[in-house]
């Protein structure tokens, strides 16, 4: 479909968010059901829920025009798609593999991000301002996702890359009788503080 108007656009994006939430419906049970942290399932099922609650509102803008969703797929979200199955499908620790669900579940929340912000601002410029606050909703719902994300990769994801790296740490040396020498920060290494 040609672009000629901001409508066109408008259309576009809806059409790109409408497919993008089908897939997220399909994936994210997916994704929980490899997940080993028992919050990370719990973040990617609640998220499923919105995403069907996102997807109504996308269709009831469409009824609003009087149209219906198009088929047409969301390539972009295809694309992250198959990262994550590629990345479910190798061989790795759960550790790991929480890493990477959360990693390929992000990706998807901010190609969300974006397009529900560029909707939202069509919605704003062609004056559909109940859309527009459809779309807001959409959007803050999220980000606040994106948000439970960085917190669990943080709670974690680095708790168990601590463990990981002990793991594979070199034995301490025992005390020296040698006194320490205390040494002033420089300008160089006092940055990295």
């Amino acid at each position: 479909m040609p672009l000629a108007s901001l409508k066109d656009l408008y259309f576009d994006e809806l059409a790109d968010l409408h497919d993008a939430e089908m897939q997220m419906i399909r994936t994210l049970p997916r994704l929980a059901e490899a997940a080993r942290a028992r919050e990370l399932r719990e973040a990617l099922k609640k998220h499923g829920d919105q995403s069907r609650l996102h997807l109504e509102r996308l269709e009831l803008i469409f009824t609003h025009w009087g149209e219906r969703p198009p088929s047409r797929p969301c390539a972009g979200l295809a694309g992250i798609v198959q990262e994550a199955d590629d990345r479910l499908n190798q061989e790795t620790t759960d550790d790991v593999r929480d890493a990477a669900i959360i990693g390929v579940a992000q990706r998807m929340e901010h190609y969300e991000i974006a397009a529900y912000g560029c909707a939202r601002t069509c919605a704003r410029l062609l004056n559909r301002l109940d859309e527009a606050r459809l779309l807001q909703e959409s959007l803050a719902e999220e980000g606040r996702a994106d948000h439970g994300l960085s917190d669990l990769a943080e709670a974690h994801v680095k708790d168990d890359g601590r463990s990981e790296a002990n793991l594979h740490a070199p034995p301490r040396s025992p005390p020296s009788s040698q006194p320490e020498i205390a040494t002033r920060p420089t300008a160089t290494n006092h940055a990295d503080e």
